[in-house]
């Protein structure tokens, strides 16, 4: 019998946490300075959230299983469609433009391999009840500044508008367009071209196809003008990136930004800008988005426009570990260590206080010699020990040893906690 997690389902080490735990940190203080308010939404929902509009991909990578009544349930892949169903429901009332984030651990079916977990955690910002452009370049830049925050300067965007492809299809049903945009990101390209020329006239199969090579800086979307013409609505949305993409730039003039106007991504809900965050050196992206119109509505809410995007908090980590002199995990400020039994009862009431002044302290249970104790603190990075044997405890003082200028002194808790606070 084996007692180790799934696979594809991780424990998380110390060291490992405290890098995951940064990386949302990070998040919520960018909730925090572009007015995002965070929710939780449940790890368990019914199939028929997810069947909707995931995309087939998705649909095909689910944990899925019955209630005791019969009813499918799945373990959430992504949260975008969660979100959207509060919307929908619980937070119908509230005023518009609503920006809500969130954290939280998803699941998928995929072969474990380096960034593909089959427990993942996300961090999502969703912006509900507006179209302007500026919503999508608001998604844009605080994706940006997770990345900065995290000293991940070396991101790139991809950036693309799924209404420029919609629109040349436009004469084609909606679920045959979602098939030929998922062969699309998966890369399918003769499975797509093949659909295409089964569903589509000769020239939107063509321009389709040349959309593809049009990638590099915002210049391709005026070299595009012409091509995309004879549909006005994907020319409309041609227009639509243009505005997007210039006030980012407006924003910040060295944001390192490819449109890729061929640039599908696999969930079908998107009906207007997507992209994806990437670093150099890594195939994978990190970050991914877009704009989902239509999602509020298909679950039973007003219509209501919608832009945002799922951080990959797992991914990031373990890129982040993979680079050396990685480490954020916070030692307590002091060790305690207790060098008689008669002094134990002291030695918890003195802990006690120095907690509540503030202090992390770690009491050592093990009985270590002193010097052992110091050992201990030293390779754990911890400055201050205090010691506790029988003279403190029988004179109500404390011993304070600073371990980076290997002074040491004893005195009253209240004068020890003044050299403490120095």
């Amino acid at each position: 019998m084996s007692f180790e997690p799934p696979r594809g389902m991780d424990d998380l080490l110390p060291e490992e946490f405290a890098v995951k735990q940064r990386i949302v940190d990070v998040i919520r203080e960018v909730y925090r300075l572009y007015g995002y308010e965070e929710v939780e939404t449940p790890t368990l929902e019914y199939l028929e959230l997810f069947e909707a509009k995931s995309g087939e991909e998705i649909r095909h990578r689910m944990f899925v299983f019955d209630d005791p009544h019969g009813r499918k349930l799945v373990l959430r892949p992504e949260v975008t469609a969660s979100v959207a169903r509060l919307v929908a429901s619980k937070l119908s009332r509230r005023p518009l433009p609503l920006r809500l984030g969130y954290i939280a651990d998803c699941y998928r079916y995929d072969e474990p391999q380096w960034g593909r977990r089959r427990r993942f955690w996300q961090g999502g910002l969703e912006l509900f009840g507006s179209r302007d452009p500026m919503s999508d370049a608001e998604i844009i830049l605080a994706s940006r500044d997770v990345f900065q925050r995290l000293g991940l300067v070396e991101q790139r965007f991809k950036i693309g508008h799924v209404g420029i492809l919609r629109g040349i299809m436009e004469n084609v049903e909606q679920k045959t367009q979602d098939t030929i945009l998922s062969l699309l990101d998966r890369k399918m390209y003769t499975e797509a071209r093949e659909l295409m020329e089964q569903h589509l006239e000769k020239e939107a199969v063509e321009t389709l196809w040349r959309l593809a090579e049009h990638r590099g800086d915002i210049k391709v979307i005026e070299k595009a003008r012409d091509i995309v013409s004879p549909w006005p609505k994907a020319s409309q949305s041609l227009e639509n990136l243009e505005a997007i993409v210039s006030l980012i730039r407006n924003v910040d003039p060295s944001i390192s930004i490819e449109v890729d106007l061929g640039f599908a991504r696999g969930l079908e809900y998107y009906t207007g800008m997507i992209f994806e965050q990437k670093l150099e050196g890594e195939q994978l992206s990190f970050n991914g988005g877009g704009r989902y119109d239509g999602l509020v509505e298909l679950f039973g809410g007003k219509p209501t426009p919608a832009v945002g995007c799922s951080i990959g908090i797992t991914r990031i980590q373990m890129h982040l570990l993979s680079r050396k002199n990685t480490d954020y995990t916070v030692p307590p400020s002091i060790l305690l260590t207790v060098l008689s039994d008669k002094a134990s009862a002291y030695a918890l009431r003195v802990a006690d206080l120095l907690r509540k002044n503030g202090y992390s302290v770690s009491v050592d249970v093990s009985r270590k010699k002193l010097g052992d104790a110091i050992e201990t603190a030293v390779n754990r990075e911890i400055r201050s020990l205090v010691i506790i044997g029988d003279r403190e405890a029988a004179d109500g003082t404390v011993t304070l040893r600073d371990l980076t200028t290997r002074t040491q002194v004893t005195d009253s808790l209240e004068k020890v906690l003044n050299m403490l606070a120095k």
